[in-house]
């Protein structure tokens, strides 16, 4: 769901990717959010990005 995310999926898209409702798709959001300590979307994708060393990259 963070790759969907961070390629700027919105909640439908990745409901219908993986043929589940939006609304499951906001409880696993608003869950991985917290997990990971995040208050917004591009806080999360900023997270994943420095994890997966890209971040590297883009300095």
């Amino acid at each position: 769901m963070l790759d969907r995310l961070a390629e700027g999926c919105s909640n439908k898209a990745i409901a219908r990717d993986l043929d589940i409702s939006p609304r499951t798709v906001e409880i696993h959001r608003m869950k991985m959010m917290g997990k990971l300590g995040a208050r917004h979307a591009a806080e999360a994708v900023r997270l994943r990005i420095e994890a997966t060393g890209l971040g590297d990259a883009a300095a």
